[in-house]
């Protein structure tokens, strides 16, 4: 019962930052996101960060073949893998994430509901190519935030997420040092971000990445 109470809450926390998004949401945010070129909207997403022990293909291959789970990616920072959800719906994605954790190798994990979410299908690298996630905290108008992420190169997508952070942002490029020069370095350029951290993905030995 505690962990369902503490999914709740994650659901239910949002930060003072995201109430104002989705007040603005209304107005300019959502004429914004109507009318960006190439972008289309998806609500249907969660993510679950999760810390693992051992051998982490074999703990991908156990997450993969999980109902509502599109993808586990490894990744190098705080967390071990990033987890991607075919679902926001809070009790679907709180059934996820209690198989993810009764897997022996799961140590910690931490979900998040995707609340708004901004997909640019212009970025033409391929599903194996390297990604990086920017974990972003943020001060003011997700319209402002979001038109600056943008234009940022290799810019795959964002969501407006609850919790700790605000903005979940992905970039994909053909290499690991082209996100870090070209997209993470100028992260902390854009005006209103007050915090950030990333997390970089690898592949592991004998599999391809897959996001």
């Amino acid at each position: 019962m505690r962990e369902v109470e503490t999914f709740r809450g994650l659901v239910l926390g949002v930060t003072d930052t995201v109430r104002l998004g989705y007040s603005q949401r209304k107005t300019g945010l959502s004429q914004w996101l109507s009318t960006v070129e190439k972008m289309t909207k998806n609500e249907q997403t969660s993510y679950i960060f999760a810390k693992c022990k051992g051998e982490r293909a074999h703990t991908i291959s156990q997450i993969e073949h999980i109902p509502n789970v599109e993808s586990a990616t490894p990744v190098t920072g705080r967390f071990d893998l990033v987890i991607k959800l075919g679902t926001n719906e809070p009790t679907k994605a709180f059934t996820t994430m209690e198989k993810i954790r009764n897997i022996p190798s799961i140590t910690n994990t931490q979900t998040t509901i995707s609340f708004e979410s901004i997909i640019n299908s212009s970025n033409k690298a391929d599903s194996e190519s390297p990604l990086a996630f920017a974990l972003l905290k943020v001060k003011g108008s997700f319209d402002t935030i979001l038109r600056k992420l943008k234009t940022i190169p290799n810019f795959a997508e964002a969501h407006v997420i609850p919790g700790a952070f605000d903005i979940l942002a992905a970039f994909r490029a053909d290499s690991s040092e082209e996100l870090l020069e070209k997209s993470v370095e100028k992260i902390g350029s854009i005006n209103g971000i007050t915090a950030s951290e990333t997390l970089i993905s690898y592949n592991l030995p004998g599999r391809t990445e897959r996001f």
